[in-house]
């Protein structure tokens, strides 16, 4: 293994919570104030970050609610779900791996970091990463600016010599633009970007048992 700096996003890529979570989570919101959810309103909130699926839920459904108690609503519906969320297979260890390896490891993902620590502490492995971060707003995963904050937090400065591990091909092509390595993770949620993701990605799995990432 050559690469020793490891991005990960979390949902859908180390966690199977992009069904489980950010399908369901604006759905029971909007039923919590008797909103009917469009056809196809995933798909258009899978390229957002959190504060801009707040401002078109808000917006597109007239919620009486402001961003600061669209965050709070938002929040107490995810934290209930996030109960049931597991981790995909072979993830305990590939991680255990690159531990073993030297690799040093964070999470960058659209989900609240006290969240992402919640989740990966009850899952048993949030000591493998080092530190978290939001990739929201400013930082969102449509800019480059959010992987070299994270590459270099981590110690490194070339992006040839760090994977950035994703489910989105938003993500993808992003981390892809900027020269940095890529494993793709297959997911339910982004089925229908697979050929672009394979096209991308230095490496694609179906899931973590599969050892191409070691090659990295």
């Amino acid at each position: 293994m050559h690469c020793k700096e490891w991005i990960f996003d979390m949902d859908g890529t180390l966690t199977d919570s992009m069904v489980t979570v950010w399908e369901n989570a604006p759905l029971a919101l909007l039923e919590r104030y008797g909103k009917t959810p469009e056809p196809g309103l995933h798909d258009i909130l899978l390229p957002m970050g959190m504060r801009e699926s707040a401002e078109y839920l808000i917006r597109r459904y007239g919620l009486p609610l402001d961003e600061t108690n669209f965050a709070d609503a938002l929040r107490d519906t995810v934290a209930d779900l996030y109960e049931t969320v597991e981790l995909k297979p072979g993830v305990r260890e590939m991680l255990e791996f690159l531990k073993a390896e030297g690799a040093r490891c964070c999470i960058c993902s659209n989900t609240w970091s006290e969240q992402c620590r919640t989740v990966l502490t009850r899952l048993g492995i949030a000591d493998y990463f080092e530190f978290y971060i939001e990739a929201q707003g400013a930082k969102s995963k449509h800019h480059p600016e959010v992987f070299f904050e994270a590459l270099h937090r981590l110690g490194g400065s070339d992006p040839a010599e760090c994977v950035v591990c994703e489910d989105a091909v938003y993500s993808a092509r992003t981390a892809h633009a900027a020269g940095f390595r890529l494993v793709g993770i297959a997911d339910w949620c982004s089925r229908a970007d697979e050929t672009e993701m394979r096209q991308l990605c230095d490496r694609f799995l179906t899931d973590w048992t599969q050892t191409g990432w070691k090659e990295l």
